[in-house]
């Protein structure tokens, strides 16, 4: 059984809260109902997932199950404060490993261009240097992906190495240090 979900981070136009294995359960299952009941976001139906994060939905419910103490250090959904709609989600890779965690962040296309991953994964990142072990916050960018780059840029991030992968290809290493 779930704890209460507790853990949000408010930012001027958003919300932002740690979806727990219910809250995860319930997307896999498109139940907009629960969903909602989690999260305290509206859901258009029928419920889809932000693009690049449908994949990993099962993992992450699985991380929730088996870690529940490690609510936070996974995914986060995205709301407006004006009227609960949900926009986008951000994530991360875990507690630090070395120091490090990895930010991932993706917007519903009808809400792109308007600043939301940006304002979300700023509040993201300044929890993460609030926790403990927490010293950089790293993301990974497709070669190419012009918006998910200027976001990793404001953010405040800076290029420091490329990497490949054959099944998704060529891509940039963003970091941002602890102050």
């Amino acid at each position: 059984m779930d704890r209460p979900l507790t853990l949000t981070l408010d930012t001027d136009r958003l919300v932002l809260t740690a979806l727990t294995r219910t809250a995860l359960n319930a997307w896999l299952n498109q139940d907009a109902r629960v969903l909602r009941e989690a999260t305290g976001a509206e859901f258009a139906e029928p419920v889809q997932v932000p693009p690049l994060f449908g994949e990993d939905l099962p993992m992450f419910r699985d991380r929730m199950t088996e870690t529940p103490d490690e609510l936070g250090w996974w995914v986060w959904l995205v709301h407006r404060r004006e009227d609960d709609r949900a926009v986008g989600v951000c994530g991360l890779g875990g507690r630090p490993l070395d120091g490090s965690t990895m930010l991932g962040y993706s917007v519903y296309p009808s809400f792109e261009g308007r600043g939301y991953a940006t304002e979300a994964s700023l509040a993201l990142i300044g929890w993460v240097f609030m926790q403990p072990g927490a010293q950089r916050v790293v993301a990974t960018v497709p070669v190419g992906h012009a918006a998910s780059s200027s976001v990793a840029l404001k953010l405040g991030m800076a290029a420091v190495g490329r990497d490949s992968d054959p099944t998704v290809g060529e891509w940039v290493v963003y970091q941002v240090d602890r102050d």
